[in-house]
C-alpha cells in the first residue's frame, strides 16, 4: 500500500511539473537593453500612445490580449503564461502596430489600405518549470526594428499589370 502511495506522489509531482505554464517576459528591455520598435521612417521611435503589441503562440494570443507601450518604442506586458509548456522551447510571434491606423492586428492586416504593422518570430525556452517556478525567460531573440508599409492589393496588381505590359511590348519587337 505504501509504494503504491508513493508512486502516486511521484506520478502526480511529474505531471504536475510537465503540466505547469512555461513563461516569458513581455518586454523589449532585454537584459538592460532596449530593443525599440521604430515608426515607419526608420529613426523615429514609435509614439506611446500609437503603439500596440499581443503575443501569438500556435495561432493563438496568449496573454490578456492587446498591450499599450509604456514609452516612445518600449512595451513591457508583464509575465505572459502559456499552459502546460514549462521548459519547452516555442516559437513565439510578437506582433506590434500602429493603433492609431487599427484597433486590432487582424483590422490592419485585413483592411484595404496602407498598413503599419511589424511581426517578428522568436524561438525561446520558456521559463516557469520547477517549485518554485523558475523565472520567465526573455525574448531574447527579440531585435527591435521598424514598422513597414504593406501597399494595398489593388496597387500590387497594377504595378504587376505594368510589368506584363513592358515585358509583352518588348517581345513583340
Amino acid at each position: 500500500m505504501k509504494k503504491a502511495l508513493l508512486a502516486f506522489a511521484a506520478g502526480t509531482v511529474v505531471f504536475g511539473a510537465s503540466a505547469a505554464d512555461g513563461t516569458f517576459a513581455g518586454s523589449n528591455i532585454i537584459g538592460g537593453v532596449r530593443q525599440y520598435v521604430y515608426d515607419v521612417d526608420g529613426t523615429t521611435k514609435l509614439a506611446k500612445a500609437n503603439g500596440a503589441v499581443q503575443f501569438v503562440y500556435n495561432g493563438a494570443v496568449v496573454g490578456a490580449g492587446t498591450y499599450g507601450f509604456l514609452q516612445d518604442g518600449i512595451f513591457s506586458a508583464g509575465t505572459i503564461s502559456i499552459p502546460g509548456h514549462a521548459g519547452q522551447t516555442v516559437a513565439i510571434t510578437i506582433e506590434v502596430w500602429d493603433k492609431t491606423r487599427a484597433a486590432t492586428y487582424d483590422q490592419i492586416v485585413n483592411e484595404v489600405g496602407t498598413h503599419y504593422l511589424f511581426p517578428q518570430t522568436v524561438s525561446i525556452t520558456l521559463g516557469g518549470v520547477g517549485s518554485p517556478p523558475s523565472t520567465p525567460a526573455a525574448l531574447t531573440g527579440f531585435t527591435g526594428g521598424r514598422l513597414f508599409l504593406l501597399p494595398e492589393p489593388s496597387t500590387i496588381a497594377l504595378a504587376a499589370l505594368g510589368l506584363g505590359g513592358l515585358l509583352f511590348v518588348s517581345r513583340r519587337k
